[in-house]
């Protein structure tokens, strides 16, 4: 799968970026930015990040009082 990354403005005047996927839907979307350089900055720590992230399973902490 090949992404996309974009920086864009958005509706509020914002810098953001925003991760594609190859079908256009969006896989993610960042925190504002101050300027163009930080966001750049920020994809790269996306990149470097993800290609090493674990998953963690948060939803087995979440039982229903019915589960238990």
């Amino acid at each position: 799968m090949a992404g996309r990354f974009e920086i864009y403005v958005d509706d509020n005047r914002e810098l953001r970026f925003r991760l594609t996927g190859d079908d256009g839907a969006t896989l993610m979307t960042s925190e504002p930015y101050a300027d163009k350089q930080t966001a750049v900055d920020g994809i790269d720590g996306i990149r470097n990040c993800a290609s090493t992230a674990f998953i963690t399973d948060l939803t087995e902490s979440e039982k229903s009082p019915s589960s238990q």
